[in-house]
C-alpha cells in the first residue's frame, strides 16, 4: 500500500505544472506571492531540467518555467525578484552535522587557536585561576591532531593546576596533576574502545582517545549550563547554515535529554533556522547494551515523528573510531607505524595496529534489531573498511530476520573503501551511504598517518558507490565548510596539500549537486517535499553568484551564496564564501 501511495504522489507531482498553470488562467487563488525570474534555474528534478523562473505561493513552489509563463501568475502585489542571470538551485541539504548545547566541548572555558599560542594562553589562564583549580580548554582541531602536547610539555607551562585540553571531542590530553586526579598509572588498563597513549615504559603520556576519555571526564568539573544558555548556543550554531546556502540539516546524533532543548529552539525561533532532522545517538559499547535498549524503549516513538521544521530521524551508533585520531577499524593493519604521542606518533613497533572497535558486532546487532523492530531507521558510523563489513553483516542479518520495505538504513562515512562484495551487498540491501566529500580535502592530513597507496588514493570513495548503484547523501560532519566546498572536493578530489587523490573516484558536478540536495532529502524520507525545484515542493532555494555547471571545477569552492530561501522567506541575503583557506590543516 505504501508503494502505491508513493506512485500516486509522483504522478500528482508530474501533473502539477499543468494544474498550476490552469489555476492561474482563471482563478485569483492562482496568483503567486513571489516570483524569482531571469535566472538559470537548476531544478535538480529527474531530468536535471533548466528553467528561467519560479513562482511561489504559501511557502511552496507554485510553478517552474520560462519568464513569460511565470509572469502570467503575477499580480500587482506579487513580489518580483530579478536574479539578473544568476543561478537558482534547490536549497542545499547538509546530511550530517553536529550540534552541542555548550559553546565548547566538555565545559571548556578557553580556546588555543594554534600551537605557538599554547604557552601564552595557558600562562594567562593559570595567572587568573587559583592554584589547584582545573584549566579546561580546546585546541584548534586542524592543528592539535598533529602536535598534541604531552603531560611534560603542559607541566612546564602550568605546574600548579590540573590541565585538560580537548582536540575536538574524540581526543584529549592531560598534564601530570590531571593524570593523578584521573587515577591513571602504568597499571591502568586500556579500555576496549580507546587508547591510553604511553611512553616506552608504559607510563601514560596524558593523551586519551575515544573510550579512554572516560578516565578524565569523570573527574573534571561539570559546570551546569543554564537551559537558556544552551538554547542560545544551539540557535547560534544553526544560524550559521543559511549563509552557506543550507536550508535543511540532518543532525547526526543528539542524546535523548537534548531533544527538549532543540524542540524549544524551534518552537521559539524555527522560522529563522534551517529545517532539521534529529538522529538519536546511543552508546551501547561493550557493556552498556541494556541501558541503550532501555533508552530506545523509553523514547516511546520512532523515526518520522515531528513536523516539516523539526522531526526525528534515525538511531545513530558508532561502530569504530575516527579519522582524526586516527583509530578507525581496518581489515588490514595500518600501513605506517602509527604513533600517538606528543608529535602524533605512538610508535607501533609491531606494525599491527588496525584501529578500535567502539561497538562489538553482537552489541550492535542487539540494539539495532530492537530499534528496527520498533520502527526506527538506523544510521551506523563506519569509517574503516572492517567496520563497514561488520555493520553490513549486522544489517543483512536484521533485514533477513525482520524484512521491512523502505527501511532507509544507512552507513555514516564509509571512508576506507571496503571489498567489492561488501559494496555489492550494500547496493543489494538498499543501504544508503551518508558520505562527506570534504573528507578528501580536510582529513587527508590525518589519513597520511595511517594508510598509503591504494587505500589512501581511494579513501572516501564516491564514484565507486554510484557505479555500484548505491544511493548517497552528502554532508559536512560539522567541519567548517559549506556545500560548495563539498561539491568542489567531490569533483576535483583535491587534498589539503594540493594533490589529487584517487581521480577515478571523482564524480560529475551534477551528481555532486544531487547528492547535496536530493540525496539527504531521500535519506530523511523528504524527497517528495525537498531536494528539487518542482511544483508542490517547499520553496527552499539558494541563489549563487555563478553557475556551478559552467565555472571551472577548481573554482567551485569560491562561488558565493547570495540568497537562501526557506519556505519562501529569505533567511540570508548578502554574499558569503566559506573561508576554507583559513581552516585547512597543515602537515
Amino acid at each position: 500500500m505504501k508503494n502505491v501511495m508513493r506512485k500516486l504522489a509522483r504522478l500528482t507531482l508530474a501533473m502539477a505544472p499543468l494544474m498550476a498553470y490552469g489555476a492561474a488562467a482563471g482563478n485569483p487563488d492562482g496568483v503567486a506571492d513571489a516570483i524569482y525570474h531571469s535566472a538559470k534555474v537548476i531544478t535538480v528534478n529527474e531530468s536535471f531540467d533548466i528553467a528561467e523562473a519560479v513562482a511561489l505561493k504559501n511557502g511552496r513552489i507554485m510553478a517552474v518555467g520560462s519568464n513569460s509563463d511565470i509572469q502570467a501568475l503575477a499580480s500587482a502585489d506579487t513580489k518580483q525578484v530579478d536574479l539578473q542571470g544568476k543561478t537558482l538551485l534547490p536549497g542545499f541539504y547538509d546530511g550530517h552535522i553536529h550540534l552541542g548545547t555548550g559553546v565548547r566541548p566538555f565545559g571548556a572555558t578557553f580556546n588555543v587557536p594554534a600551537p605557538n599560542q599554547l604557552n601564552r594562553i595557558l600562562t594567562e589562564q593559570a595567572a587568573n585561576t587559583p592554584a589547584g583549580e582545573w584549566l579546561v580548554g580546546v585546541m584548534n582541531r586542524p592543528y592539535c591532531h598533529m602536535a598534541m602536547p604531552n603531560r611534560w610539555e603542559l607541566d612546564a607551562i602550568v605546574p600548579d593546576h590540573p590541565v585538560m585540553l580537548a582536540c575536538g571531542v574524540l581526543k584529549l590530553t592531560l598534564n601530570s596533576q590531571a593524570i593523578k586526579l584521573a587515577g591513571l598509572s602504568k597499571e591502568t588498563p586500556d579500555p576496549k574502545d580507546g587508547l591510553i597513549v604511553r611512553d616506552e615504559q608504559g607510563e601514560p603520556l596524558g593523551v586519551l582517545t575515544m573510550g579512554a576519555r572516560r578516565y578524565a571526564l569523570g573527574v573534571i568539573p561539570k559546570s551546569a549550563l543554564h537551559d537558556d544558555s544552551a538554547r542560545e548556543n544551539l540557535r547560534a550554531q544553526l544560524k550559521k547554515f543559511p549563509p552557506m546556502g543550507v536550508t535543511s540539516v540532518n543532525v547526526a546524533g543528539v542524546r535523548p535529554h537534548e531533544l527538549r532543548l532543540i524542540q524549544d529552539v524551534y518552537a521559539r525561533w524555527g522560522e529563522e533556522l534551517p529545517r532539521a532532522t534529529l538522529q538519536v545517538f546511543l552508546f551501547p559499547g561493550y557493556d552498556n547494551v541494556e541501558a541503550s535498549l532501555a533508552e530506545i524503549e523509553g523514547l516511546g516513538f520512532h523515526t518520522g515523528v515531528g513536523n516539516d521544521r523539526l522531526k526525528l530521524g534515525a538511531i545513530k551508533m558508532a561502530m569504530d573510531g575516527a579519522i582524526a585520531v586516527p583509530d578507525f577499524r581496518t581489515l588490514k593493519p595500518y600501513d605506517s607505524k602509527v604513533r600517538f604521542d606528543e608529535r602524533g606518533p605512538w610508535e607501533n613497533q609491531k606494525g599491527d595496529f588496525n584501529g578500535v572497535t567502539v561497538i562489538p558486532e553482537d552489541s550492535l546487532y542487539r540494539v539495532s534489531k530492537r530499534a528496527h523492530e520498533l520502527g526506527w531507521q538506523l544510521g551506523i558510523h563506519t569509517i574503516g573498511d572492517a567496520a563497514v563489513v561488520q555493520a553490513v553483516e549486522v544489517l543483512e542479518r536484521i533485514l533477513k530476520e525482520s524484512p521491512r520495505e523502505d527501511h532507509r538504513h544507512h552507513l555514516h562515512h564509509l571512508t576506507i573503501r571496503p571489498p567489492e562484495k561488501t559494496l555489492a551487498k550494500i547496493a543489494e540491501l538498499d543501504i544508503i551511504v551518508d558520505t562527506q566529500p570534504n573528507y578528501t580535502y580536510y582529513n587527508n592530513a590525518f589519513m597520511l598517518a595511517a594508510v598509503s597507496g591504494n587505500r589512501l588514493e581511494r579513501q572516501n570513495p564516491q564514484r565507486s558507490l554510484l557505479d555500484h548503484g548505491i544511493k548517497i547523501a552528502y554532508g559536512s560532519d560539522g567541519l567548517p565548510h559549506g556545500p560548495l566546498l563539498g561539491i568542489w572536493a567531490a569533483t576535483t578530489r583535491m587534498g589539503y596539500d594540493g594533490k589529487v587523490y584517487g581521480a577515478e573516484e571523482a564524480i560529475k558536478v551534477e551528481e555532486a549537486i544531487r547528492a547535496y540536495t536530493q540525496g539527504p532529502a531521500y535519506l530523511t524520507f523528504d524527497e517528495h517535499e525537498r531536494g528539487s525545484i518542482e511544483v508542490g515542493k517547499v520553496a527552499d532555494m539558494v541563489v549563487l553568484a555563478e553557475d556551478p555547471l559552467a565555472v571551472d571545477p577548481l573554482h567551485l569552492r569560491d562561488v558565493a551564496v547570495e540568497k537562501t530561501v526557506v519556505a519562501g522567506k529569505e533567511l540570508f541575503a548578502g554574499s558569503h564564501i566559506e573561508p576554507y583557506h583559513q581552516t585547512a590543516p597543515t602537515p
